[in-house]
């Protein structure tokens, strides 16, 4: 039985400020690799605003993806598996990926390779949560030492990066038990912690403190 959270009722990242937003750009989690990322309020439209905005800043980083149709022509369909994918006219874009939190809607895209992005909450594995169904105990020892032995902390940063990277596959939980995606030790880079992550196949996640909790963005 897959265990989730408890959901409670690049370089340097740069920024291009917007009118409506902050974009973040990470260039090197992946060498080769261009990824965006930013937020809005959620909202009816909040994932295609978030789509084209994001679109628009990877244009100006990354000349393959310069093509810009009207609003009309940029479209945002779910997968069988419930990924997000995103066609400009009749041609596939870029990858893009979505997390809920804390009363806002995160998005990112990646010109190349596949991303995922995921923010999680300390609160989320509070009380009795069952870390042994969803951490592995190198996973939680790594964790606690990065957080200063707050284990609903250094368990929220690890379940981003497992969550986001799952993302990266196009299933997420659907496909993958939480024990069956490891994550391996950081390093400290770009003003965050870089994991190597292993589930199908090799993922790299990089993950900032994002408010009380965490945001993490993966690409494969």
């Amino acid at each position: 039985m897959s265990v989730k959270r408890n959901v409670p009722a690049s370089s340097r990242w740069n920024q291009d400020h917007n009118t409506r937003g902050t974009i973040h750009a990470l260039n090197r989690l992946v060498p080769g690799s261009t990824v965006v990322f930013s937020s809005a309020d959620p909202g009816p439209r909040a994932g295609s605003y978030l789509a084209q905005m994001l679109l628009r800043a990877l244009a100006r980083m990354d000349s393959s993806w310069s093509f810009a149709p009207d609003e009309s022509a940029i479209c945002l369909h779910k997968s069988t598996q419930g990924a997000p994918c995103l066609f400009l006219g009749d041609r596939k874009g870029p990858s893009l990926s979505f997390s809920h939190g804390e009363g806002q809607l995160w998005a990112a895209m990646s010109g190349r390779g596949r991303v995922g992005i995921d923010v999680a909450y300390p609160k989320e594995f509070a009380g009795d949560y069952p870390f042994a169904r969803a951490f592995r105990p190198e996973e939680l020892k790594c964790a606690r030492a990065l957080c200063h032995d707050d284990t609903a902390r250094g368990a929220s940063l690890i379940w981003s990066a497992k969550e986001a990277s799952v993302k990266t596959t196009g299933g997420g939980f659907n496909r993958f038990d939480p024990l069956d995606v490891r994550v391996g030790e950081p390093t400290f880079q770009e003003q965050g912690f870089v994991f190597d992550v292993l589930a199908d196949r090799p993922i790299t996640a990089w993950a900032r403190a994002q408010d009380t909790g965490w945001l993490c963005v993966a690409l494969a």
